[in-house]
């Protein structure tokens, strides 16, 4: 079925196309569900979309905003060349540009959409009460996981033959460190990982396998562990300090916050707006033959 927007006809090989491009998102908020089930929620959201654009379509036309063609032309080369150039309309499989004069309609809908929703998206800034309530609603957005910073020194294990001899060979370091020699010096010639000093430089929990990862927290700053065995081999770690959760100050994510506020309200205004056109709107679903 198709559908009819006002006076504009949204055929139904468009709502298809559309659905098409929107499936597998629609399919990953649908875990288990049987593909005709995820086809029927695609074709509902991509009426939804398309019945939006054409509204926004509409009122852009009506607002008679001027067609900058320098600005057009500059879009539409864009688009030529992120995908695949003289061959774009082959290689992108757009399920709404298939040729020139869909990709300049598509485009100039594009840039008149910005300027619908530039103009009636207007709204004030949230004020400084707001942005505080909503840093100290959500703290969670805001903190730190405790860190540690953390060098070691590797010796690899393939398989069980190298076992014996890797641990000889970590064993000898950490003697050589015991002496006092210094560990960015013995990293550098003796690990068989490659990183530079062997610092793996500040990391949380759940970022490392979980033998290395447990023994790490467990180091005082300045501490040198025994071997520890992983699935990499034999490792030596040295602690460095400890980073400690912390809660960042309002003063650092003050802007973060009024940009998320602004947006969001941004949205809400316009959203409200759209729903007004649709109130308004003669939207129906109508036969091909009609």
């Amino acid at each position: 079925m198709a559908i009819k927007v006002n006076e504009n006809l949204i055929p139904d090989w468009a709502i298809e196309r559309q659905a098409e491009a929107l499936f597998e998102n629609v399919a990953q908020g649908m875990p288990g569900k049987p593909r005709e089930v995820v086809w029927l929620a695609a074709l509902d959201v991509a009426k939804d979309r398309l019945v939006d654009q054409a509204l926004m379509a509409e009122e852009s036309a009506r607002r008679n905003f001027p067609v900058d063609e320098v600005a057009l032309k500059r879009e539409m080369k864009l688009w030529m060349k992120q995908n695949g150039g003289k061959n774009a309309f082959e290689k992108a499989n757009h399920p709404l540009i298939r040729n020139a004069d869909d990709l300049r309609r598509e485009t100039l809908s594009r840039i008149n959409f910005n300027r619908l929703l530039e103009e009636e998206s207007s709204c004030e800034a949230p004020t400084e009460e707001e942005v505080k309530n909503y840093y100290e609603e959500r703290p969670d957005l805001f903190s730190s996981e405790p860190s540690v910073h953390a060098s070691h020194i590797l010796k690899r294990v393939h398989d069980a033959s190298e076992e014996q001899e890797a641990e000889k060979e970590i064993g000898e370091i950490k003697s050589r460190l015991e002496a006092g020699e210094d560990f960015a010096d013995l990293a550098n010639e003796c690990s068989d990982d490659s990183v530079p000093d062997g610092d793996l430089g500040s990391f949380g929990k759940g970022k490392m396998v979980p033998a290395f990862e447990q023994v790490a927290f467990s180091l005082e700053s300045g501490e040198l562990s025994e071997p520890v065995r992983t699935d990499f081999g034999f490792h030596l770690i040295k602690v460095h300090s400890h980073e400690p959760a912390r809660l960042a100050p309002l003063d650092e994510v003050r802007e973060q916050i009024l940009s998320y506020l602004t947006e969001r309200r941004k949205d809400q205004v316009f959203d409200t707006f759209l729903d007004g056109l649709k109130r308004e709107a003669d939207v129906r679903e109508v036969s091909t033959e009609d």
